[in-house]
């Protein structure tokens, strides 16, 4: 038996250590949503460590299986090491007590936590390989890194809109970090000493990509706004890029009379990059660029950066409503794509227009080649564009690329909205315009909080505009699959679409290629020299000349001498790699080209160059001309 003064004593420091032990968890959980921590520390395995640190109760953890690509990509097949324990990682309490507990695999993206439930916290611990370079991926090697963090980070379904914290660690001491909001620019140094930030929900967090790296910046700021422009390479021309993105910004803020933010950032990945394309944010975007092009000529990015920037509007603000809320877990199917995507590739046209990066000759040339895309695509005619955007999640398929199989939303979608643009034009006389439909869009549903009923919502809009009826506009060549009326819509600004042959080089394959990715073999045609070679659908070009596949393998085929063979390096469709010589032959394709209509009258030429700039005609010189005689009348 112990004496009365001794039980006292031990009884006492029982309940002060209880206290503490109940009490130092509590400080340092987060009242709600997710604490992550991130460390960078295994550069050379391209690994990320994760604990996520949460309040109990929580009963599940889910991995993204959506985000970037309209593909399902099973980011939680890069997940390994996966652990749970309650209470709380170092890097929050160095002396915590914890305790295990138990993270159950319930499908291939989620974890089932269960624990005593004696902590009120919960951790959430893994490593996840990032190696997938591009804009569209989550990368992470000794050059730079690249985070969509809904690639790399979980989030807890029953509070996903509830704030969430940040912490980054073990950051390369000669790194930078810059993204579009959370963090702003921070180094090494700052981040070691500051190295959290709050978002506040998850998806306002996965909205906002990180990019770390010796990085080049620079900062423009124009019209109240601060731009910043970063490439994760040296040796770049940040004048130049300076110079191209002033004019784009300008004409696009210009163009749409709204500026819904204070600073925008554009991140180039460059360190690894083929220059496939961009992902917009609502505050940033990240392109991809190849370095090399891009010290030959910073103009190369100038169509890819328009298109992202004007996302800003179109997509991450006047956005379907099929597309909220996102749904991280599955496809989310949208028939609008062909107007958030396609109609987009319209407006940055357009905007390098205004901003002086594209003449007359540029433009044209640029629609016609578009055009001539589409016409030698046979499935025009049996897949319509809204089709199109409901199998985009087919575009991870080589199959699906063949040109009897499908189009894409991109180029058709670019195509008709400039036919809406000309549409528009000829229904009000020249009072209306592409630029309305957006504005008005902004207005009505942006600036509102709410989302247009995908393609019924656009038809709507225009009928308000117009005053006239849009639906056998609509039935004929959105929903539908008639041929588009070029000639019709184009003769308003004195223009026919020509068509002739002309030989060009072939090599026997039709390539497709994911963003990011090698050229993959989409169709083999039968008695062609890549048939005899053995090549068949699904086989990989790495590498050709010895070089890496850098951007579209047709395009390298189109550069090359048709009486010369190409050197290839392939890997099959079993995983073996051999090298051959293709053999490039010629064949007759189908081009077009944009000419004046015959007898073109000083009336259409005025329309045109309107419509170059996106603009209603009311500052024609015909309409100059009528409030000349006017003023002279009155006068």
């Amino acid at each position: 038996m112990l004496r009365p003064s001794r039980w006292l004593l031990i009884v006492s420091l029982m309940l002060l250590a209880a206290n503490v032990a109940a009490q130092e968890p509590a400080f340092w959980c987060p009242a709600e949503g997710v604490a992550y921590g991130v460390s960078l520390k295994r550069t050379a395995d391209h690994i990320v460590h994760v604990d996520a640190v949460t309040r109990q109760p929580a009963s599940q953890f889910q991995l993204p299986v959506w985000n970037a690509l309209y593909q399902v990509r099973d980011f939680a097949v890069n997940v390994n090491h996966v652990k749970a324990y309650e209470g709380v990682p170092e890097w929050l309490c160095d002396h915590c007590d914890t305790r295990d507990a138990t993270a159950e695999k319930v499908d291939k993206t989620t974890w089932s936590l269960t624990s005593s439930g004696n902590h009120p916290c919960i951790t959430f611990s893994y490593d996840i390989t990032t190696n997938d370079p591009g804009p569209f991926g989550a990368s992470f090697d000794s050059q730079h890194a690249f985070f969509n963090w809904a690639e790399v980070l979980v989030y807890r379904p029953d509070q996903r809109n509830a704030a969430v914290s940040l912490r980054l660690l073990d950051v390369p001491m000669a790194w930078k970090l810059r993204d579009g909001g959370l963090f702003g620019l921070r180094t090494a140094d700052q981040l070691a000493e500051e190295p959290s930030a709050t978002a506040p929900t998850y998806d306002s967090l996965v909205d906002t990509p990180a990019l770390f790296g010796r990085l080049s910046e620079i900062t423009f700021d124009q019209d109240g706004a601060a731009y910043h422009v970063v490439v994760d390479s040296p040796d770049v021309d940040l004048q130049g890029m300076q110079y191209m993105l002033r004019r784009i910004t300008a004409a696009a803020v210009d163009w749409m009379k709204d500026r819904p933010f204070d600073e925008y950032t554009f991140l180039y990945l460059a360190a690894h990059g083929t220059s496939s394309g961009g992902m917009e944010h609502a505050y940033s975007t990240a392109i991809d660029v190849a370095a090399d092009r891009l010290k030959q000529d910073t103009l190369a990015s100038a169509g890819v950066s328009a298109h992202e920037f004007f996302h800003l509007w179109n997509v991450k603000r006047i956005r379907p409503q099929s597309l909220e809320p996102v749904v991280y877990s599955r496809e989310q199917y949208s028939r609008a794509l062909w107007f958030s995507e396609g109609v987009t590739s319209t407006a940055a046209d357009i905007i390098q227009s205004r901003a002086g990066l594209s003449d007359e000759k540029h433009f044209l040339a640029h629609l016609a080649a578009v055009a001539a895309g589409l016409q030698a695509r046979s499935a025009r005619l049996t897949q319509s564009v809204e089709e199109s955007s409901l199998d985009t999640w087919f575009d991870g398929y080589p199959e699906y690329h063949r040109p009897e199989r499908s189009i894409s939303y991109y180029p058709k979608g670019e195509l008709l909205g400039f036919l809406i643009d000309l549409e528009m034009r000829r229904i009000t006389n020249g009072r209306r315009c592409l630029r309305d439909l957006f504005q008005y869009m902004n207005q009505r549903y942006a600036k509102q909080g709410i989302y247009f009923d995908d393609s019924e919502g656009v038809r709507l809009a225009l009928e308000v505009l117009t005053g006239d009826d849009f639906r056998d506009f609509f039935t004929r060549y959105i929903s539908g699959t008639e041929e588009l009326p070029y000639d019709r819509s184009f003769a308003y600004v004195g223009l026919a679409l020509a068509h002739h042959q002309s030989e060009q080089p072939y090599a026997g394959i039709l390539t497709s290629r994911s963003p990011g990715k090698p050229s993959t073999i989409a169709r083999v045609d039968e008695g062609s020299a890549a048939a005899r070679l053995h090549l068949q659908s699904g086989d990989v070009i790495l590498e050709a000349e010895g070089r890496a596949i850098t951007g579209d393998f047709n395009q390298i085929v189109q550069r090359h001498d048709p009486r010369g063979s190409l050197h290839l390096k392939v890997m099959s469709v079993s995983g073996a790699t051999r090298e051959l010589d293709l053999p490039i032959t010629s064949r007759k394709i189908d081009e077009y080209q944009f000419e004046d209509v015959p007898g073109i009258t000083p009336v259409a030429r005025q329309r045109r160059a309107a419509f170059l700039l996106g603009e209603a005609e009311i500052g024609s010189a015909q309409d100059a001309e009528q409030r000349s005689q006017s003023k002279d009348a009155t006068q």
